[in-house]
């Protein structure tokens, strides 16, 4: 079977089995994987490829997401969460804002845009009750969180981009003097869309009381990893320090010696759980990610999408596309970035815009593939219209926005 069409059967069945049933996506996107090996005969070198992948993206992200799911258990149960809030409403004054901020700067820790949603959550049903918020706050977590998880460097979008991409002309420091911007630019958008006519009745989080936790136990595990990452680009003989690894590891450090010593076992334990699914999801778009890449025929085609679009444009809608399909941003970025890989679209585009680009597109449809969608609508209890308008409008309106800026820049 051609392969563009046994890609569109695949992707289709993806999406309708993450949408109907309550399948894991690593069972998913794995089944998907070797349903479109067996549609284009593939044979037994799908296999190899599969795991071949799978184990690439494991040793990529492994140690970055455990650290960063672990990091997230020691602010929910030592109050680290509560009290980020808190400092930053004391800055803002805003409600609204602090909850945008908040996700914003915990997904850099933790390595992933659901889960600081998800440590926020009772933190922001706290502020809701007592200033008398509207569902706004959890917009404003949620899609701030998206933000910085699909921008900055090295969070698992941008750095699975850069990996599979490999491009020569990518520099760390450069892509943030221009990613940071723009993704601060895109949050004060969000954050104005999510909440806009949706404030809070009376107070600001001033008035809230102290948090239990200490301002040591909440941020220093918060911005040790950034700390070490701007280290280690500045400063060349500890250049060591900014490799994710080494920087995310250090703030879990930094988490379990300050944490009271009767929690570390509950939170290791629990991080652990929550890493192994979240890395087993990854390890399937991976996987599905080689597969499409090794078939060869998709990649090949690639290229002749560029006498219809700018070629700075391909990556962005097929990021676009593939996030609709099938939800997942990190499978978006990983599967776009496999098949651009080695085609002369890689080489034509610049690394920067090209990045940028196939970010932007990740977080174009966030609507009912996309697993945080439903769990949002859970959390706030709002109709899929809501949602629609206060996660899924201000997402896509802020990836536009940055296509936009990106393209009049570089194109």
């Amino acid at each position: 079977m051609d392969p563009i069409i046994a890609l569109i059967l695949t992707i289709t069945i993806i999406a309708f089995v993450a949408s109907r049933h309550a399948i894991p996506p690593f069972l998913t996107l794995t089944g998907g994987a070797f349903f479109f090996a067996l549609l284009t005969g593939m044979g037994e070198g799908a296999i190899s490829a599969f795991t071949g992948g799978a184990g690439a993206l494991f040793a990529l992200l492994g140690i970055p997401v455990y650290c960063g799911s672990v990091i997230a258990k020691f602010l929910k149960q030592d109050g680290g969460a509560e009290r980020v809030v808190e400092d930053i409403g004391r800055v803002t004054h805003r409600p609204v804002s602090a909850a945008a901020l908040a996700g914003y700067l915990l997904s850099i820790p933790m390595m992933c845009c659901i889960t600081p949603f998800l440590v926020l959550t009772p933190v922001l049903a706290g502020i809701r009750k007592k200033l008398q918020c509207t569902t706004a706050l959890y917009y404003a977590a949620a899609c701030g969180s998206v933000i910085s998880f699909v921008f900055l460097y090295p969070l698992p979008v941008t750095y699975a981009i850069t990996n599979r991409l490999q491009p020569g002309d990518f520099v760390a420091g450069s892509y943030l003097q221009v990613a940071l911007p723009l993704s601060l630019v895109a949050l004060i958008i969000v954050a104005y869309l999510s909440g806009r006519l949706h404030a809070c009745s009376a107070g600001s989080p001033e008035s809230e009381e102290t948090a239990p936790g200490s301002r040591r136990q909440a941020w220093i595990p918060v911005m040790l990893p950034v700390a070490c990452l701007a280290v280690g680009h500045i400063i060349t003989p500890l250049s060591i320090l900014a490799n994710i690894n080494i920087a995310l590891f250090a703030g879990l450090c930094g988490a379990a010696i300050l944490s009271p010593a009767a929690s570390r076992i509950p939170a290791l334990e629990s991080g652990t759980k929550h890493a192994g699914i979240i890395i087993f999801d990854l390890c399937g778009a991976g996987g599905l990610g080689a597969v499409v890449a090794a078939e060869g025929g998709i990649a090949a085609a690639l290229p002749s999408l560029t006498t219809i679009l700018p070629a700075i444009l391909v990556a962005f809608v097929i990021a676009a596309l593939f996030q609709a399909a099938q939800g997942s941003r990190v499978v978006s970025a990983v599967i776009t970035a496999s098949l651009l890989a080695g085609t002369e679209i890689v080489t034509t585009v610049p690394a920067l815009p090209l990045v940028l680009m196939i970010a932007a597109g990740c977080m174009m449809f966030s609507f009912v593939t996309d697993p945080f969608f439903w769990l949002i609508r859970r959390t706030t209890g709002d109709s899929v219209r809501d949602v629609t308008m206060r996660y899924t409008v201000p997402l896509f309106c802020a990836g536009t926005i940055t296509a936009g800026i990106t393209l009049l820049i570089f194109g």
